[in-house]
């Protein structure tokens, strides 16, 4: 099997995680390295009436923005959004509308000089000369240093480890400003130089930055690691705000006289050398080069619903006994009826916590594919979950579980509500998030159980179903007893909410507060749920709207990577696509799941293009039957194929928990 590219997306997980502060464990031989990089070099944002840019030679000038306003532009480290600072606001664009995204409106002062980090993931910058991180999509600002002092211009390498930015002092007064450089890993902050506008490479082995000399802006570099200053130009110009290509071998800087850098240049960095281009033909001011990275797209089917069930299980687990970096091993099973939808919709997030594929198979039976399945991914004796009672789930299954060496536990109740009860106090006795959703249509469900299952074996999160409007006795009586005031609710839904806001709960208090989670389809309910629980994932699932079997296939092999999203078969769903371009700066791969006839040709390019810089910018894996091809070949219109392959291979959920603070909403009884 091909895992060169699935080896590259478990290290940028890993990256990011450990950016964000989270502890996870990689899988097995999977390491943290600078993964995809160097990118290949794309055009030069320039400050112009807004933000224009150029090719790598200076010439053919295209808009980037629409505002004149623009200023500060950065990447994204695959170079399909850039963010911008206007009026002390933030905004991304995608490089095909122009359309502006909010994500930082001032709540903690003007913003300037951003910059992206962990893979795209969160953006960084400064604002009342602090250093504050913002999810890549918007959200809440945090403060990114405990203590600082007067500092700008913060500078991100392509891991998300190591930061650069410039400090002036405690107290913002000094006039020798030093180039410091934060270290994610280790929590540290070390000066390296004295400097304005550092500029960390792309590596993220050296740093630029501006010093001056003689009255003039020259630009120096050194090594992270503190050694190595060096200076790259001597000359009688004035240079400003540096910028790395992407393989960090060259610099575009811009020249002026003090009062205007309006002049743009080229500097060609070797060990033993620097060239000084000519001027641009075109010029304008705080330059940023663009790398040009390739997404990931596959398609993970087999030859019929059943066989896609089982390709969704090789594509995440490994075999008994072996170790194939990006996949995981299994612990335990879950079984859910291929003939009954209602009873499979909580199966993902049991899945998560139990550490397992969901497996589908016949009321009567187990099929001979599932049986080998079974075998091929658990150890004798390991936990089979059967979801239903024996008129979902026959006891000639449960017969045979034990026949095959393994021990069946069934999880069961007399309706499929009182069965979503079963299934959360199997997850815990004690949740911290309960997810509501309609039981009467599995698009809500599936997507709540995806998300609920995201946190792995450590997981507090649970998804009970509602009857239309209502609560049957059991639900009721489950959430009766839990405090809100403890746990999270999350209806996901109209009909959840309303069930659960036309519910009287006689143990809660008067006035309780909960969390929506709503919008006008199906597939803008989950994109709105993804970005809520999962903020900014590297990596997504894309199921068919029309088939549950595919969403719980989906759903169960992506759930502690990335969230559920539906499509129609034949286009991308526009809320999907909104959500993938609006995304882009931090999703680096889609899985689709089923065939052609579940996610058509057409759709799927849709979404490679969505989450990249063109419609050349990404790669295709097909994955028949879970398993890449020892030579790739394309099915997908659009880019040439190549072996890359998506996957993630963390076990927990690479965030630090979800946003739940916008969707606040208080309720009295």
């Amino acid at each position: 099997m091909k895992i060169s590219a699935r080896h590259r997306l478990v290290a940028l997980t890993a990256a990011t995680a450990l950016a964000a502060g989270t502890a996870i464990a990689l899988a097995p031989g999977a390491s943290a390295d600078g993964a995809g990089w160097p990118a290949a070099d794309g055009r030069i944002a320039v400050v112009d009436d807004g933000v224009m840019s150029v090719d790598a030679d200076g010439n053919a000038m295209k808009r980037v923005s629409n505002s004149s306003d623009d200023e500060s532009p950065a990447w994204s480290p695959d170079g399909s959004r850039v963010v911008v600072e206007n009026a002390g606001e933030l905004q991304t664009v995608g490089l095909t509308s122009l359309t502006p995204t909010n994500v930082y409106s001032g709540s903690n002062g003007a913003a300037s000089h951003p910059t992206y980090w962990t893979y795209g993931r969160r953006i960084v910058f400064s604002a009342a000369k602090k250093l504050y991180s913002v999810p890549a999509g918007g959200g809440t600002p945090v403060r990114l240093l405990a203590t600082g002092g007067c500092d700008l211009v913060p500078s991100g390498d392509a891991t998300g480890t190591l930061l650069a930015f410039q400090r002036n002092g405690t107290g913002c007064t000094t006039t020798t400003p030093s180039v410091v450089l934060h270290n994610a890993a280790t929590k540290t902050e070390t000066k390296l130089a004295e400097g304005r506008s550092p500029a960390i490479s792309p590596d993220g082995t050296k740093v630029a930055f501006i010093r001056t000399v003689d009255g003039r802006g020259q630009v120096f570099s050194i090594n992270t690691d503190g050694t190595g200053e060096r200076r790259l130009t001597d000359d009688t110009s004035d240079y400003a705000t540096p910028s790395w290509a992407p393989a960090s071998d060259r610099l575009v800087v811009a020249v002026g006289d003090h009062v205007a850098y309006d002049a743009l240049k080229v500097l060609t960095v070797t060990a033993d050398s620097v060239t000084v281009g000519s001027p641009f033909p075109y010029g304008g001011r705080s330059p940023a080069w663009q790398p040009l990275r390739k997404n990931t797209v596959a398609r993970v089917w087999g030859a019929d619903v059943q066989g896609s069930n089982i390709a969704a299980s090789r594509w995440t687990w490994n075999t008994v006994g072996g170790s194939e970096p990006g996949l995981m091993n299994a612990s335990s099973a879950v079984l859910v009826s291929q003939d009954s939808q209602s009873y499979a919709l909580t199966a993902p997030a049991l899945a998560g916590k139990k550490h397992g594929p969901v497996l589908l198979t016949p009321r009567t039976s187990i099929s001979t594919s599932v049986q080998k399945e079974l075998k091929r991914t658990l150890k004798p004796g390991a936990s089979v979950y059967l979801v239903g009672g024996t008129s979902v789930l026959s006891s000639a299954v449960s017969t045979k579980v034990t026949a095959l060496g393994f021990v069946p536990k069934r999880l069961a109740g007399t309706s499929r509500y009182s069965t979503s009860v079963a299934v959360a106090k199997s997850i815990t006795s004690a949740p911290d998030y309960v997810f509501i959703a309609t039981g009467t249509d599995y698009h809500s469900a599936l997507a709540a159980a995806s998300a609920a299952g995201a946190n792995g074996t450590s997981g507090k999160a649970v998804v009970v179903l509602n009857d239309g409007n209502t609560l049957t006795s059991s639900v009721k009586s489950y959430l009766n007893g839990l405090d809100p005031r403890d746990t999270y609710m999350i209806p996901v839904g109209a009909s959840a909410k309303y069930a659960l806001t036309h519910t009287s709960f006689s143990h809660w208090p008067s006035t309780y507060t909960y969390y929506p989670v709503t919008a006008s389809s199906n597939a803008g309910t989950a994109a709105a749920l993804a970005r809520m629980w999962w903020g900014t994932p590297g990596i997504v699932a894309l199921a068919s709207t029309d088939s549950w079997r595919g969403g719980t296939s989906a759903a169960a092999a992506m759930n502690v990577f990335g969230p559920l999203l539906w499509t129609d078969v034949a286009t991308l769903t526009a809320e999907t696509k909104s959500y993938l371009l609006k995304g882009a700066a931090n999703i680096n791969g889609i899985a689709a799941f089923g065939g052609t006839g579940s996610v058509s040709t057409t759709a799927l390019d849709s979404a490679g293009t969505a989450i990249s810089a063109s419609s050349s910018q990404w790669t295709y894996t097909p994955y028949y039957n879970g398993v890449a091809p020892m030579a790739s070949s394309s099915t997908v219109a659009g880019p040439s194929a190549s072996a890359s392959a998506v996957r993630a291979g963390t076990a927990t959920r690479p965030v630090t928990g979800p946003d739940l603070g916008p969707l606040s909403t208080r309720h009295q009884q």
